[in-house]
């Protein structure tokens, strides 16, 4: 294998052919790997499983990879890194799929997408004709797509013997997936961090107060004389507390950032996709940029020049409200693997340091239960039900829910006219699963749309009448 001199500096480099001959002797064809961020597992290890796993050139039906990222713009930026080091334009060699946007051609062999988009490739291709590897990234999310599109891939292996399948994240319960993937399924660690990351405790700061201590102290005038690009990322719970420390920095920074000195950025899924691209793009130079970010800066992506994390230690979670059968936003204190993913966006491009706003000897639960055992089932319960599931006995899935959260989303897509009684689903059930969100965001899309296109039958018959 040959790859481009700019990634020996990653730790993951030199176990490259070992992952991809490791992966080619696993009697399950799955593996899983795991390494700390910044290793390149991401953006690096692609380039290997280009050269091992896709078919050359010339032949008549040339086959591909699909790696999923958790989120669009970790799609795009993991897409364009990988472009990147292999020197061609993004659509090329690789190309990513997100919800109404793609850059693929007949020439891509490496497809990122979120996992959302892969299960409508398996719903639609229950075998992946054509697909020799699939790649699920930063697992340890556990997002519901990401246990429903593991359960079918197994499913899609079980009828093919020559797809693999590669799971990959910071850490995670390697031996239970292990276990579900099958006897002999191989565990790869990758030690080491790109750089090394310095940890502080400030309890009796805000984030703001961090941010122009950090700046003062830190830098001071040094800020007029980057050459190159320099960032802070600061993690909140969500976009009310992103939009107050804003305020607060844009009064506290006001002259550094009407001189051009300082740039506050916003990064939350509430905001545009354009302005989110936006933080991929070095900063100018001279210039620190300031990033207020919810957890989607948590994993997947590099945030270019990221030098201090100044972390918040709280984070908002979906879970379930059993009494009223919708889902909450809750703020709770980070897990101590959240904690551990965010310190390390420091240390990706060069040395780091990270402030944590909470007394060094808090206690912490040490990761966040998978979606699939605390939120709302109503899309696992209708995507199965396209796949012709309909008890949860008949699916194998890494966690299971409770048999009453299966039936609780059952009744209630009864009554929503997404399935019949027999729990099939219906015409608006799909309706509802090709818009592309939530199940309930879609029941209120299809109901304005049908009274739409009802207001202009009758205004049509009216006008009829009329004449």
């Amino acid at each position: 294998m040959t790859f481009p001199h700019s990634i020996s500096k990653f730790p993951i480099t030199e176990h490259l052919e070992k992952i991809c001959s490791s992966l080619k002797a696993s009697p399950s064809r799955a593996l899983i790997l795991t390494a700390e961020t910044g290793a390149g597992k991401s953006t690096v290890l692609p380039l290997a499983l280009l050269q091992a796993f896709t078919s050359g050139e010339g032949e008549s039906s040339p086959s591909k990879i699909l790696m999923t990222e958790p989120r669009r713009l970790a799609v795009v930026g993991v897409a364009n890194r990988v472009s990147e080091l292999l020197g061609q334009a993004v659509g090329g060699q690789v190309g990513y799929r997100i919800h109404l946007e793609n850059r693929i051609s007949p020439q891509t062999r490496l497809e990122v997408l979120t996992e959302g988009i892969l299960i409508r490739i398996l719903q639609s291709d229950p075998a992946l004709e054509g697909v020799n590897l699939v790649v699920l990234d930063e697992f340890h999310e556990r997002s519901i797509n990401t246990d429903l599109a593991l359960a079918f891939l197994r499913e899609a292996m079980e009828l093919r013997d020559d797809l693999f399948v590669i799971i990959m994240s910071a850490t995670i319960e390697s031996k239970k997936i292990a276990a579900f993937l099958g006897d002999g399924t191989p565990v790869l660690e990758i030690p080491g961090r790109t750089f090394p990351v310095e940890i502080q405790y400030q309890p009796d700061l805000r984030i703001d107060e961090a941010v122009c201590s950090y700046i003062e102290n830190k830098l001071g005038l040094k800020c007029c004389c980057f050459k190159t690009p320099y960032s802070i990322l600061c993690f909140l719970p969500g976009i009310r507390e992103i939009r107050a420390a804003q305020a607060e920095l844009s009064q506290a920074l006001k002259s550094q950032i009407e001189s051009g000195n300082v740039e506050v950025c916003v990064l939350h899924s509430s905001i545009s996709f354009t302005e989110q691209k936006h933080i991929l793009t070095p900063p100018a130079a001279s210039t620190i940029r300031v990033i207020l970010s919810s957890a989607i800066a948590e994993t997947s992506l590099t945030v270019p020049g990221v030098v201090c994390v100044i972390d918040s230690g709280l984070s908002r979670i979906n879970r379930l409200n059993v009494s009223t059968g919708m889902e909450n936003l809750v703020t709770e204190a980070e897990s101590e693997f959240s904690a551990a993913q965010r310190s390390g966006r420091a240390g990706r491009e060069q040395e780091g340091v990270c402030i944590r706003l909470w007394n060094k000897f808090d206690v912490r639960q040490k990761e966040v239960q998978p979606e699939i055992l605390r939120t709302d089932l109503t899309q696992l319960v209708l995507e199965c039900s396209e796949r012709g599931i309909y008890d949860i006995s008949k699916i194998q899935l890494l966690d299971s829910p409770t048999k009453n959260a299966w039936e609780g989303a059952v009744q209630f897509l009864q009554q929503a006219g997404c399935l019949d009684k027999n729990r099939h689903i219906t015409e608006r059930g799909k309706a509802a699963l090709s818009l592309g969100i939530s199940v309930r965001l879609a029941m209120i899309a299809l109901d304005g749309w049908q009274k739409s296109e009802k207001k202009k039958a009758n205004s049509a018959k009216k006008q009829k009448n009329f004449l």
